[in-house]
């Protein structure tokens, strides 16, 4: 497993789901939620506020992860699950860009050349964000919550 932690008690606010464990986005998704919220107090105000499931799509790779959050804990799948608030489905290499976005006064930075090159993907389909309607605000958590930048 080499630096994968996975924890079966309900005081480890960031833990895998059975079976999880070999599951690279799903790990690498795990570690970066930890360690930003180690680093960053902030980001423990979105992480606390965000409900329900966010469904990730590498397309690309063909996997599918979902980060299924409940108020101050989160549950990662090597898997899709069933009814996400919101799915995202993209590349691999667009899917880590989103970690890099930078984010200004807690909303992303699109003027950028990472944003500017997102906003593009989004407007030629090969960027998908769903349902957005009514979940906006846990779009913009979640953004700001695996963002390696401070909101």
């Amino acid at each position: 497993m080499g630096g994968v932690r996975v924890s079966d008690t309900s005081a480890e606010p960031v833990r895998l789901a059975p079976g999880t464990e070999e599951a690279g986005l799903a790990s690498m998704l795990a570690d970066l939620v930890r360690q930003n919220l180690a680093r960053d107090p902030r980001k423990r105000a979105d992480f606390a506020r965000l409900q329900g499931a966010a469904l990730i799509e590498a397309r690309d790779a063909e996997v599918a992860v979902t980060l299924e959050f409940s108020g101050g804990s989160l549950t990662v799948h090597g898997a899709a699950q069933p009814e996400p608030r919101i799915r995202i489905a993209a590349d691999s290499a667009t899917i880590l860009d989103l970690a890099r976005l930078r984010i200004v006064l807690g909303i992303p930075v699109v003027f950028d050349h990472r944003g500017r090159a997102l906003v593009k993907k989004l407007i030629s389909g090969s960027v998908r964000i769903t349902p957005l309607r009514g979940n906006v605000g846990m779009l913009l958590r979640l953004t700001r919550l695996i963002s390696v930048f401070p909101p």
